[in-house]
């Protein structure tokens, strides 16, 4: 048994026996804001350790300081930081800061370099979060420069955009379908590989900016404004009106946005029961007659085969798409929860609503400091022993009169320094953990405080079956830790470290 120390010196020893050996250190050591001052003065020192720049980033994120830690932050992934913590911390910031197509990308390369399982399951999520705000911001900013996107009249060739029907009917239970029903055509439409299908989100998130209701989606004008803005060559847009109390009737009207006019116009009509029939001959002629694309025997089948038999189960997914668009999260999923209950299985698009859906509602209630919360309890960060003491651990040191260790960086002992061994330590073992040069600084001090003529019998470190002076070993009791196992995080490796820290008081007590 190692005896407590009593005094500064006990506030050190709590300091190194806290410091574990890990065979893999895959994260970042956590790092608080009292830390941006020390993280600062030694990136200053050390400009080429991007990892102390990306530290210095988490530090200033935490602090509130997001464009200084965009700064650190950009700065190391630059540099070639491939680490997981500068990417998440990276589309942290920029979600903060709210450049969603910069969160996009940071977050893109998080996935592919992150270490914690739950860190990356979570991004995914956020990513279809982040790609709602980002076709906001791109709706916005479409109407901003609406003049000139105009002027320039650029659009991408053979691109659809389907707006959402116009409901003419005084059967309100029924309005649900013009939701559904254009959801369904995009959805049919995608299946020639001939064209380009805007998604359903981009399209209604304009609409919205462009603050219309149902009534204006059956506008010429405004339709081709939506698809010059979209840069869509054509729109498909139109009209849902009930004749009695079965009959649906649908108008379109197919834009071809470059001429400002109508490509075509197609009117097909069924009964309530058979409106899938009516909506399958709307897609399969406009890409015929109007778009002049040749359907594949298997393409057509697909569309017809892409369909739903309750009729109940799609209006409870129409009011479910409604209540989506609307940032109704927990109404659209219980809709779509109906929608399943009604005809499970149902068809190609309720798959992408339901997992959209739940992504939503979940990353909704989630803040960028929780992500940072699953970070550090995952592995992602805080798994790491190389960070820069925190403020209170070098007052510690510097209260007994050992300077501050040098930041990582600074004179650390290089990981793939086969004869890389414990400072202080002749014939000691050999340290292959990240920044434990750093470590073996310490405990040269630690020796140089406490005894000031230290020998190779009053402080060794390292193995158990590491030979110590014998004399101490007959006259002092022996003192044995047993085995200590480190398991690393996620996707890290358990480590074994015997050790004996026998420190020897003036006039021989330990």
């Amino acid at each position: 048994m190692i005896h407590a120390l009593r005094g500064p010196t006990g506030r050190l020893f709590l300091l190194l026996a806290g410091i574990t050996v890990s065979g893999c250190a895959t994260g970042l050591p956590e790092v608080d804001p009292v830390d941006i001052p020390r993280l600062q003065q030694a990136t200053a020192a050390t400009p080429d350790d991007t990892d102390l720049q990306v530290q210095l980033g988490m530090a200033q994120f935490k602090a509130t300081d997001y464009e200084a830690a965009r700064t650190a932050l950009q700065s190391a992934v630059d540099a070639g930081n491939e680490s997981g913590a500068a990417f998440l911390y990276l589309g942290m910031v920029q979600e903060e800061l709210q450049d969603w197509s910069a969160a996009r990308v940071a977050y893109n390369r998080y996935l592919r370099v992150g270490e914690s399982s739950a860190g990356r399951a979570e991004v995914r999520k956020r990513l279809t979060l982040i790609g709602r705000n980002l076709l906001r911001a791109q709706a916005q900013q479409a109407l901003a420069q609406e003049a000139e996107i105009t002027a320039t009249s650029a659009i991408t060739p053979q691109s659809v955009a389907v707006m959402p029907l116009a409901f003419n009917s005084e059967r309100a239970d029924l309005e649900p379908l013009i939701y559904a029903l254009s959801d369904m055509m995009i959805t049919d439409f995608k299946v020639s590989n001939a064209l380009v299908v805007l998604e359903r989100a981009q399209v209604q998130t304009l609409l919205d900016e462009m603050a219309l209701t149902s009534g204006g989606y059956a506008n010429v004008e405004t339709g081709a404004r939506a698809g010059r803005m979209l840069r869509a060559e054509h729109v498909v847009q139109g009209v849902l009106t009930t004749l009695g109390d079965d009959d649906l009737q649908t108008d379109a009207d197919i834009l071809n946005v470059p001429r400002g006019g109508s490509a075509g116009q197609l009117t097909e009509s069924a009964q309530l029961q058979q409106l899938f029939d009516m909506e399958k001959q709307i897609v399969i002629r406009t890409i015929r007659e109007v778009l002049g694309v040749t359907l594949t025997p298997a393409e057509e089948q697909a569309i017809l085969e892409n369909r739903m038999e309750n009729v109940l189960a799609f209006l409870a997914y129409g009011r479910g798409l409604r209540e989506l668009d609307q940032g109704n999260y927990a109404e659209a999923q219980a809709e779509f929860d109906l929608a399943i209950s009604l005809e499970p299985g149902a068809f190609d698009g309720m798959d992408l609503a339901l997992a959209e859906t739940a992504a939503l509602t979940e990353s909704i209630g989630t803040s960028t400091g929780d992500l940072a919360g699953i970070a550090s309890t995952t592995g992602e960060t805080g798994a790491g022993v190389f960070a820069p003491p925190s403020a209170n651990t070098t007052e510690g040191l510097t209260a007994i009169g050992i300077e501050d260790p040098r930041p990582v960086g600074a004179g650390a002992v290089p990981e793939d320094d086969p004869g890389a061994q414990t400072a202080g330590q002749p014939g000691g073992a050999t340290v292959g953990s990240r920044g434990f040069g750093g470590v073996g600084g310490i405990l040269t001090q630690v020796s140089e405080g406490v005894n000031p003529t230290p020998t190779a019998g009053t402080l060794g470190v390292g193995s158990a079956e590491q030979t110590q002076n014998p004399t101490s070993e007959q006259t002092q009791p022996t003192n044995r830790e047993p085995v200590q196992e480190v398991q690393g995080q996620e996707g890290g490796v358990t480590a074994q470290a015997r050790s004996r820290i026998v420190i020897t008081r003036p006039g021989g007590e330990q």
